[in-house]
């Protein structure tokens, strides 16, 4: 029989094993124990196809979102077109990028994009990557994306642009890949505060405190780079103001169930 103070260090050693044990199950049995856990990897999913329908993304791409049950640990597809994810293809990574659970499948080579701003962003908890073409000219010319109306005003006062030039080996050309924690740290770097940055030659990164949230803010960042550039073909652009774009936001962010709505139910009919 124990005595207290036996007891007490049973009691201490447990409560400190008890979160080990539960980071240590596969995402499946995570699904099974946790209710929190199995709404954000169906979701997830979800969101894949969703982006995809929204041409946000195509045959590359990717969204994560952070585990709900551990903070320092994040779930993102296995390497395969985000049109064709299921439940059965995620896997969990920490926030070095590497795969947890012995999980030995191809994982995506830019899974440190993710890695990188979720690990110093603990504000956000859903990243996605992607290669819209109406996005490509603002970060090739300098041309600043900033908001022209109300469904972008998370842009703010205009999304940075991320050189990987800048953080490369001298007079070595990079393959324009994040494929690694500095280069994920890098671009989180270059995205500061924001929720979206561009990335030169290759795409774009968004952010968010929920999955959501992130696919709303990356389809409308792809039309307002659609319809800035049409204006910009016409005459002197009236962006929002940076107070304009501080009160859209708080009003418009309230109602984004309102599209994930119609975009889910755009990919669910058989």
């Amino acid at each position: 029989m124990m005595n207290n103070r036996h007891l007490f260090k049973f009691l201490c050693f447990a409560s400190l094993a008890a979160p080990l044990l539960a980071q240590s199950a596969n995402v499946q049995e995570q699904m099974t124990e946790s209710p929190a856990v199995k709404a954000a990897v169906e979701e997830l999913v979800l969101a894949n196809h969703i982006l995809y329908d929204q041409n946000a993304v195509d045959g590359y791409g990717h969204i994560s979102i952070r585990n709900p049950n551990n903070p320092n640990a994040f779930f993102l597809a296995r390497s395969v077109a985000p049109s064709v994810v299921t439940v059965a293809d995620i896997m969990e990574f920490d926030m070095n990028g590497k795969a947890l659970h012995g999980d030995t499948r191809t994982a995506y080579g830019e899974r440190f994009i993710h890695s990188g701003i979720l690990r110093n962003r603990p504000d956000i908890n859903s990243v996605i990557h992607g290669h819209a073409a109406p996005i490509l000219p603002y970060g090739m010319t300098g041309s600043t994306l900033k908001p022209v109306y109300h469904m972008s005003a998370f842009l703010g006062e205009g999304a940075p642009i991320f050189e990987i030039r800048n953080f490369a080996k001298p007079n070595i050309d990079t393959d324009m890949f994040v494929s690694n924690n500095d280069l994920g740290d890098a671009l989180s770097k270059t995205m500061g505060l924001q929720y979206f940055v561009l990335m030169r030659g290759h795409g774009y990164a968004a952010g968010a405190d929920s999955i959501k949230k992130v696919v709303f803010r990356s389809i409308y960042a792809i039309q307002n780079a659609s319809i800035q550039s049409e204006a910009m073909k016409m005459g002197n652009v009236q962006y929002l103001t940076p107070g304009e774009a501080t009160a859209s936001q708080e009003t418009i962010e309230k109602t984004i169930g309102r599209p994930w709505q119609l975009w889910s139910e755009r990919v669910k009919k058989p």
